[in-house]
């Protein structure tokens, strides 16, 4: 797997997304921006019925310590009770 990273850091195209064995768990390059250089992530973007990814760019992961900052985040139950929320509104809008 090493080996393969690190071709896709060196020869990959920008913003390419490269599939896991894990649903749902994509590798991405990232482009060098201006004084920080190029390096890979983990896209967090959940699978359609198809397999094909649902949103055109999913969560990216640069490091544990993001990582473990979005875990803490998400299982806190006001995120429940903001998106629920959000999804009454969006659906009163509809009618």
């Amino acid at each position: 797997m090493d080996a393969s990273l690190r071709d896709m850091l060196r020869h990959g195209r920008k913003f390419e997304r490269m599939r896991t064995d894990e649903p749902g768990v994509f590798i991405r390059k990232i482009p060098q921006y201006k004084n920080e250089p190029a390096y890979l992530a983990v896209e967090i973007n959940p699978i359609d019925k198809n397999g094909l990814p649902m949103n055109k760019i999913g969560v990216i992961v640069r490091n544990q310590n993001e990582l473990d900052a979005i875990r803490a985040i998400l299982s806190q139950k006001k995120v429940d009770e903001v998106l629920r929320a959000i999804e009454n509104v969006s659906q009163q809008k509809d009618k």
